[in-house]
Order: structure tokens, then sequence, then C-alpha cells
């Protein structure tokens, strides 16, 4: 039996809503673990004051840019580009 356009579509909805739920479960982890890892920087920190250690820095900073295709500078997200990056040539041929 094979499955109506409305059957896929319905599919398609649960499915997208059981992912965005595992990655919004796994961002408020992250979130957590960061106030955690946060918490136990200061901690260390504290610990390495009172003996003359160096502190440490977190370097483990993600971020990311949001780039609006009407801007000017936007890079266009084609396979051209995708490949330029890569390979390391870089969106705007090397520049």
């Amino acid at each position: 039996m094979s499955k109506s356009f409305k059957d896929w579509l319905s599919e398609g909805e649960n499915l997208y809503a059981a992912a965005l739920g595992e990655y919004q479960a796994l961002e408020a982890q992250i979130m957590d673990l960061e106030q955690k890892l946060s918490v136990k920087r200061d901690e260390v920190n504290e610990i390495a004051a009172v003996i003359k250690k160096e502190p440490i820095e977190s370097s483990r900073r993600l971020s990311a840019e949001i780039v609006d295709r009407g801007q000017p500078n936007s890079v266009p997200n084609t396979q051209s580009t995708i490949a330029r990056a890569l390979t390391g040539r870089g969106p705007l041929g090397g520049r």
C-alpha cells in the first residue's frame, strides 16, 4: 500500500517535531554544562590564584553568524562557494 501525500507530509511533520525536540534537549544540556564549566573554571582560578598558578581561560566557545542574502557583502550558499570554502580558497576566490 502506498502512502498518500498527506501521509508523507504528516510523517515528515512528526520526524521534524521529534528531531526538534531532541535538538532543544541537547541545547539545554549544553547550556547546563556551560554553566557548570564556568563555575568549575572560577573554582580552579581561585585555587590557582592562591598557589600562584596561571588562571585558565576557556577556549571552547562556538560562534555563529547569520548572513542575510539581501546584504551587499553576503556570500551565496552555492555548491561552488561551499567547495571553495572547503578547499581553503575562500568564498571570494582566495582574497
